[in-house]
């Protein structure tokens, strides 16, 4: 099925698909509902469920809940990166989605946070250009993430 560009509004959060997001994340059943208006990219398996959900926000701020800390400037967060892959190519066309992004908005620096155990996603990302450049402060049950940038200038 094709990807759609969806409001958070019409995702079904109940969905299986976010019950490892919920237990990484307390308190994100409440920042997805808090999203309703806004968009993300949602891939569909050829039974209509969930298999891939990509969030990417314009920031213009200081990253200061992290170590070291960054200055302001404005970036693409990618606030939520979920696919359940098996076998297929979609982390990779998740991937040109945020190339895609960036480049629809002008912005040449990209992150990402992620925990250690997700091991795929953080291979995937480092083969296009994604680096451990700070952790975020705060320790949960999971560890502390990591912060990948990217470097996207394309100039």
């Amino acid at each position: 099925m094709p990807l759609c560009y969806v409001q958070f509004r019409e995702v079904e959060l109940s969905d299986v698909f976010f019950d490892s997001l919920k237990g990484d994340y307390p308190g994100f059943e409440g920042w997805f509902l808090s999203k309703g208006q806004e968009k993300a990219y949602v891939s569909y398996d050829d039974i209509g469920e969930i298999d891939g959900f990509l969030y990417l926000k314009v920031e213009d701020e200081d990253l200061n809940d992290m170590t070291p800390s960054f200055q302001k400037k404005k970036r693409i967060k990618c606030g939520t990166f979920k696919i359940d892959a098996r076998g297929t190519k979609m982390g990779e066309r998740f991937v040109r989605k945020i190339f895609d992004f960036a480049m629809l908005h002008n912005i040449s620096e990209i992150y990402v946070t992620i925990f250690d155990k997700h091991q795929g996603l953080i291979n995937l990302l480092s083969r296009y250009g994604f680096r451990l450049c700070a952790r975020k402060n705060a320790m949960t049950v999971n560890g502390q993430e990591g912060v990948y940038f990217k470097d996207f200038t394309w100039r």
